[in-house]
């Protein structure tokens, strides 16, 4: 028989179902004593202690006492309870955490409890950690060490400090508690490279890592195939060699790392894409005719056709064109439009899945001018290219350079005759090269028009060596009716003898057909501050 004093008994079941009590004193506590090795825990004796009988005791110190607790002082309806309390400022990527997971309990006699150990686990069954000891009797308590998205369960031990040695009461396992992890949202889904899959996510806090999974069907099985540590997370995750024509099911969930064990939280919702085949990028456009833009794009080698479709304005609604048989068809001309106006195309190579064509990647817009004549508004760059092949202004060096880039058209005009009456004549122009259809047809216009404005003079190239980077050193500026559109600069003339629209029919008015055709095909008068050249029209306004 063996007799123990100042003894706590705590009762388990262990892994095998076999009741098991572990003793704080007078036996080893690493060596529990199971149900199975036969003892028995007899009646309080007159002074106190119980009798304990273990097989294969040994009989020297055969009598030990142990005091029965005060069943008043063992803590009981210990909550957990989880609060929140974070801030985040998305503008600055600040970010603040003052969550805790809050502890009460009750405790019948106060007056003899010195303070508490607080336990925690993450099973109610598994092993209890002590995360901190209080040395007071407030019943409650504040763990601000809790990990987000875990589940954990507390147990706290009262304890009585004595002369002798210390007494414990220990609690029942507290409900099971977490702090909640914002859900993770997928932002976006998309086919982004040729037979791949890119899924983004939202950015939380207080996480270690993300699981990305994927299926095939949406109530499937889910895979995991990527694993990303927040170190090495971007927020973003691209899924490669994917089936052409392969719907796929993806969601992403957030875990956290505790003790070496990686905890999956809440995933996010499913969301879905198809593995489809790669953009068509356009490689180059041109107005070869008038009214007309061709646009050509690069071979998509696993294609079976292409799909042309355009938009007159880059965000709006976009209407099909024409449907290309075939990968090696790699351009297309658009008819019937308006000169100076932008036009934006998207061509989509397309796959033939069971009898449907699936369209690969969209391209960003091609934006295309229709610009076989000149226009108003044209931007400096095209000027340039239109007429130097550059982005940039040049100049010849020479008469022999410039005349190699002139050509010299016939242009129909009214004139009027001494009685008064109107009519036709023509002239010869030297122009740029790279704008004689657009000069003809500004001409052709001006003939055509109800107003009929009288022209007996004009001229555009001329080689001036006093001044090489004028206009009409480049053929790109017309002087009309020159002694009658006077130069002047702050009220000196420098060519011409007047400007008098109300006298002279050849005098051009500040509006008129004339000058309203000549502005349409991007020719402006040459106003610059305080010297005014009513005669001149030029291409680049100077």
């Amino acid at each position: 028989m063996t007799r123990l004093k100042q003894l706590i008994i705590n009762s388990t079941l262990s892994s095998l179902g076999v009741l098991c009590f572990t003793f704080s004193a007078g036996l080893n506590p690493a060596a529990p004593v199971y149900a199975a090795d036969n003892f028995s825990i007899g009646a309080n004796n007159d002074e106190g202690f119980i009798d304990i009988d273990l097989e294969n005791e040994s009989t020297e110190n055969e009598t030990t006492t142990h005091e029965i607790p005060d069943n008043t002082k063992i803590p009981y309806e210990l909550i957990a309870t989880p609060n929140v309390d974070e801030y985040y400022d998305e503008y600055s990527d600040f970010y603040d955490n003052n969550s805790t997971i809050e502890l009460t309990w009750k405790c019948d006699a106060e007056t003899n409890i010195d303070g508490f150990n607080i336990y925690r686990s993450t099973s109610p069954n598994g092993t209890f950690e002590l995360i901190d000891s209080v040395y007071e009797t407030n019943c409650c308590y504040s763990d601000s060490s809790a990990k987000f998205g875990i589940t954990f369960y507390y147990k706290v031990e009262a304890f009585e400090i004595t002369d002798e040695e210390n007494i414990y009461y220990s609690s029942e396992v507290s409900n099971g508690v977490i702090l909640p992890l914002h859900k993770t949202e997928i932002t976006s889904l998309e086919c982004t490279a040729a037979q791949a899959i890119t899924v983004s996510w939202n950015k939380i806090h207080n996480v270690d890592g993300y699981y990305i999974y994927r299926s095939e069907t949406k109530n499937g099985e889910y895979t995991l195939i990527k694993s990303l540590p927040i170190d090495k997370c971007k927020y973003t995750f691209t899924n490669k060699r994917l089936a052409i024509g392969q719907k796929y099911y993806y969601k992403v969930c957030p875990y956290v790392i505790y003790y070496n064990t990686k905890y999956a939280n809440e995933c996010s919702d499913i969301k879905d894409a198809i593995a489809t085949i790669g953009k068509t990028k356009i490689t180059k456009s041109a107005s070869h005719k008038k009214a007309c833009n061709t646009i050509y794009w690069k071979k998509n080698t696993d294609a079976d056709g292409y799909i042309v479709y355009y938009s007159t304005k880059a965000g709006g609604k976009y209407k099909k064109l024409k449907t290309l048989s075939g990968k090696n068809k790699l351009s297309f001309t658009h008819k019937k439009l308006k000169n100076g106006k932008a036009y934006f195309y998207k061509v989509f190579a397309y796959k033939k899945i069971k009898n449907k064509k699936l369209l690969g990647i969209s391209a960003a817009p091609y934006k295309k001018y229709c610009d076989f004549y000149t226009y108003a508004d044209e931007s400096y760059e095209s000027k340039c290219k239109r007429i130097f092949g550059k982005r940039s202004r040049q100049r010849f060096k020479s008469n022999d350079q410039a005349m190699s880039n002139m050509t010299c058209i016939r242009i129909k005009v009214w004139d009027v005759n001494a009685s008064g009456k109107k009519y036709t004549r023509y002239f010869y122009l030297t122009v740029h090269k790279n704008i004689a259809p657009s000069m003809q047809q500004m001409f052709k216009e001006i003939y055509q028009s109800k107003e009929r404005f009288p022209i007996h003079d004009i001229g555009c190239y001329s080689w001036r060596l006093n001044n090489p980077s004028s206009e009409h050193c480049l053929g790109l500026a017309i002087d009309i009716n020159s002694n009658e559109n006077y130069m002047i600069d702050n009220g000196v003339i420098l060519a011409g003898s007047f400007w008098n629209p109300k006298k002279s029919v050849y005098s051009i008015p500040k509006k008129c057909e004339l000058v309203k055709i000549l502005e349409k095909y991007g020719f402006y008068r040459g106003f610059w501050g305080g010297r005014k050249d009513y005669m001149h029209f030029s291409y680049f306004g100077t």
